[in-house]
């Protein structure tokens, strides 16, 4: 089972290595532990905060989801099924995160 973690949901590729740079310049002016990995498309923040960025449904799968963040590119440029289609997947992501809460 996955850890539990934050999602971003991008449009492509590109849209991942853009968010991931926005994400991380946002998160440096509040700590300066932030741990970025471009391979595993990871930002960690304090050591325990993950966020996870992603352009596929598949990626979703069995993931444990605390946050869902859709990026700009996606949401005003992006494939509205695809969008569609990674909210379900992220969903039930969430319900499964809600679930170990109760």
């Amino acid at each position: 089972m996955e850890d539990v973690v934050s999602v971003f949901i991008c449009r492509d590729g590109r849209d991942i290595g853009i968010s991931m740079n926005e994400y991380e310049d946002e998160q440096r002016r509040f700590t300066d532990n932030v741990k970025v990995n471009r391979h595993k498309r990871t930002v960690i923040v304090n050591g325990e905060w993950v966020t996870k960025f992603v352009s596929e449904p598949e990626y979703l799968d069995g993931m444990h989801i605390r946050e869902i963040t859709i990026s700009t590119r996606m949401s005003t440029g992006g494939d509205l099924d695809k969008l569609k289609h990674m909210l379900v997947m992220a969903r039930q992501g969430r319900l499964a995160f809600k679930s170990t809460q109760a």
